[in-house]
């Protein structure tokens, strides 16, 4: 995404969100736009977890167990970068809140299995998806498939090309005479 200076950012300043005008460029225009998008879907997760009374691990948690049923806790933790002892305590957490049960796998006794039990889709936790499913209902009413299917694309690439940037970074940051 590109720098965008403080001209460009008309007002930003004082809290608002910018009101996109014809003259800024569309790549500005869709930063700034993926940006509010960034905003409003965090803040509506947050307000989601927070009615639910739940944390973001244990969101994601629940989000990767409906994914994959019956995963064992070690890919769990490998999904979420946990250490063992964390995502012990997270299940735990879970099973007691009565979400997700464990139970030992046939093929492995000294291994348990994970399964979500409440549905993601049903009151009151279909309000963990609701922000997406709203969002994308509107963008379907409003675009060609043919349109979304470019504009992913044209995402996706920018992601790696980013993400392939931040990691050359990284490694030129630490590589001898470099500063």
């Amino acid at each position: 995404m590109p720098n965008i200076s403080a001209a460009e950012r008309d007002g930003q300043n004082d809290g608002q969100s910018p009101t996109p005008t014809a003259e800024q460029s569309p790549v500005l225009l869709l930063s700034m736009a993926l940006t509010e998008y960034a905003k409003a879907r965090s803040a509506s997760q947050s307000g989601a977890r927070r009615s639910l009374g739940i944390g973001e691990m244990d969101a994601r948690a629940l989000a990767y167990l409906t994914e994959n049923p019956g995963a064992r806790p070690s890919a769990l933790r490998a999904h979420l970068g946990l250490t063992s002892a964390g995502v012990s305590t997270l299940c735990d957490r879970l099973i007691e809140r009565g979400t997700i049960h464990r139970d030992t796998d046939p093929s492995d006794r000294r291994a348990s299995l994970l399964t979500v039990i409440v549905d993601l889709d049903a009151e009151p936790w279909n309000r963990l998806g609701e922000f997406d499913r709203d969002l994308a209902e509107a963008i379907e009413a409003e675009a060609e498939p043919e349109t979304l299917l470019r504009l992913a694309e044209l995402l996706t690439h920018a992601l790696s090309v980013g993400n392939t940037s931040s990691a050359d970074a990284g490694a030129d940051a630490g590589a001898p005479g470099q500063s």
